[in-house]
């Protein structure tokens, strides 16, 4: 089961739309467990599709970052997941600039299996003089401008102030950062980030469910993922992740997860998920009532 979640756009996006259509072909490891590709996995092909449209669009090549011609961060990415998305077949991934301000721009993104959009995306990047924001260069604003698609932002996920305190997590679940964790400026990749998030949330099924043998259940997994990078993540380090349930729906769970380093938050994300799933045995396994106590306290 996979949960349907509506896009932040009034329609479903389509590939006329976008300026920039990628071919992309799925990996044996770009699968998770339920054997349909991960929502880390879409993380990165949203990355792969970004780093190839600035290499061509204005030469932000591997060269033109190492020697700080072009500095550009990843400040917060969201993904939805529309419809199953599996190994079989190829995959076009459309993308367009739907926003640029002074010192940042956005992007939206959409995957098409042939003409069907089967999962949407946004990011924000924020360029840099290395220790603070600064004015995009004139040839990058230039060249954004000819990539324009239509879009409404979705925003970030929330920054008050009680998303920034430790304590208003119920749940806990401890990370070491790893070597292999790190990209090219030596910081812990935005993909990583990601998946710590989905794995916080994976922890908390698996102490509601009693830890079960194979991990929690496949339709338990959110179909929406929110990431707000506050602070690079660097390497060596142990962090919490926290999470905490904002609100049990019907159908469907929300979550609130906050990264911190000691008592400083340096990251935020929210994801959404159904709250039941049918059990090995046929009849299903529905997790509102204990999720409950895990709400986030105010």
């Amino acid at each position: 089961m996979t949960a349907t979640i509506t896009t932040q756009n009034a329609t479903v996006p389509e590939p006329g739309q976008f300026p920039v259509l990628i071919e992309h072909e799925a990996r044996y490891a770009d699968l998770d467990p339920s054997r349909r590709i991960g929502r880390e996995a879409l993380v990165r092909w949203f990355e792969d599709a970004r780093v190839a449209v600035e290499r061509d669009a204005f030469g932000a090549d591997l060269v033109a970052r190492l020697q700080s011609r072009v500095r550009l961060l990843l400040a917060a990415i969201r993904v939805d997941v529309l419809a199953p998305l599996r190994v079989a077949g190829r995959y076009r991934i459309g993308v367009g600039v739907s926003h640029v301000g002074t010192t940042s721009f956005s992007y939206r993104y959409a995957v098409f299996a042939g003409d069907e959009c089967v999962a949407a995306g946004e990011s924000t990047s924020v360029h840099t003089d290395g220790t603070a924001p600064s004015p995009l260069p004139d040839e990058v604003r230039a060249a954004l401008s000819g990539l324009r698609v239509d879009a409404t932002a979705s925003g970030r996920p929330d920054r008050g102030g009680e998303r920034l305190v430790r304590e208003n997590y119920p749940f806990r679940y401890d990370v070491r950062t790893r070597f292999t964790d790190l990209d090219t400026n030596r910081h812990v990749n935005n993909v990583a980030l990601a998946a710590w998030y989905l794995d916080g949330i994976a922890e908390l099924h698996q102490d509601v469910l009693g830890y079960p043998v194979g991990g929690p259940l496949d339709g338990l997994s959110p179909s929406s993922l929110s990431v707000q990078y506050l602070d690079q993540v660097h390497y060596p380090g142990i962090h919490t992740l926290r999470v905490g349930v904002a609100e049990i729906g019907e159908d469907t769970v929300r979550y609130h997860c906050g990264l911190f380093d000691g008592a400083r938050c340096i990251g935020l994300a929210e994801a959404e998920g159904f709250h039941h799933a049918p059990g090995d045995d046929g009849d299903p396994v529905r997790l509102a009532e204990a999720l409950a106590p895990f709400r986030m306290k105010d």
